[in-house]
């Protein structure tokens, strides 16, 4: 099982270098050595792996599907040496995460330093904004180990990821707690009309739903003044201006500053669960587990104030 372990992660070398001359220097073996690694794979499988082109080599549709199941292989790997090596405190291996713009910006930040004074060399990569379909291939090749964001439906029902949620996101207009329009009636829709508005652009269903949600109300596109894919540039202007924007209502709990939060007229529409997915074959990796469980604590005080 090794020495196929072996060849694989050869192999994959050559894949990402795309060429055996540059992968025998990565691996500091000879080109003639790694060729033969390469034949062995080959002649195990049935089918060649990698096909030549212009400027190197590239997997075929098998080779492809043979690194996915490689970068998997490997995550494991990682997991179980990291499982063996419990003993020692300086091996607390590293957590990959990927992020929407909520949790990247708000929730993680929350509970990291929590999630460290636990595992306090634990190293965490955290990266924001992958599509739902790409993290969901990212998941399955190992590439991530978990993702925070919408769950979906048609993304809960593979079997190898599992779900844990947390809340459930209601998009709502928000303003400062002191903004005059916290103030208003519940059924005067046309008083947002009185104020810049803000239009939050790393969503793209948010500008729609801005747009959509004042013009079917009002009759009049809204005054839109900024547009910002960053969503803490969105609360330091909502904190500090007249402005109004359409966000998460969970993306203001527990907020830092001056509180911001939402109006009493009713716009947006789209209400969905938020959380985690994960692979069900890492699911006992300790620093995500207690990474979760933060996360759960989180939203409860957030939610639920004392």
């Amino acid at each position: 099982m090794l020495d196929r372990m072996n060849l694989l992660f050869r192999f994959q070398a050559i894949a990402e270098a795309g060429s055996v001359r540059k992968a025998s220097e990565v691996l500091n073996i000879t080109q003639p050595a790694l060729s033969r690694s390469l034949g062995q794979l080959e002649q195990a499988y049935g089918q060649p792996l990698l096909e030549r082109h212009a400027r190197g080599v590239r997997p075929t549709g098998f080779g492809l599907r043979l690194l996915s199941i490689i970068s998997r292989l490997s995550r494991d790997w990682e997991l179980a040496e990291h499982e063996l090596a419990s003993g020692n405190p300086g091996a607390e291996g590293r957590l990959r995460i990927n992020a929407g713009p909520l949790w990247s910006a708000v929730v993680l930040p929350s509970v990291m330093g929590q999630l460290h004074r636990i595992h306090p060399n634990l190293t965490i990569e955290l990266n924001q904004g992958a599509m739902e379909s790409v993290a969901s291939e990212l998941l399955l090749e190992g590439r991530i180990d978990v993702t925070f964001g919408g769950l979906y439906v048609h993304e809960r029902d593979n079997d190898q990821l599992a779900t844990r949620a947390f809340t459930t996101v209601r998009d709502r207009i928000i303003a400062r707690a002191d903004h005059p329009i916290q103030s208003c009636a519940p059924d005067d829709y046309m008083a947002v009309l009185d104020y810049p508005w803000i239009v939050y652009t790393a969503d793209p269903i948010y500008e729609a739903e801005t747009l959509h949600a004042i013009v079917e109300r009002t009759g009049s596109a809204p005054p839109v003044r900024v547009r910002s894919m960053s969503l803490l540039a969105v609360m330091r202007l909502l904190q500090d201006g007249d402005y109004l924007c359409i966000l998460p209502d969970v993306s203001v709990l527990g907020l830092p500053g001056r509180l911001i939060r939402p109006i009493p007229l009713e716009m947006g529409r789209r209400t969905s669960p938020s959380g985690a997915r994960y692979r069900r074959a890492i699911a006992q990796y300790e620093p995500l587990q207690r990474l979760l469980d933060l996360c759960a604590d989180y939203f409860a005080n957030v939610e639920n104030p004392a």
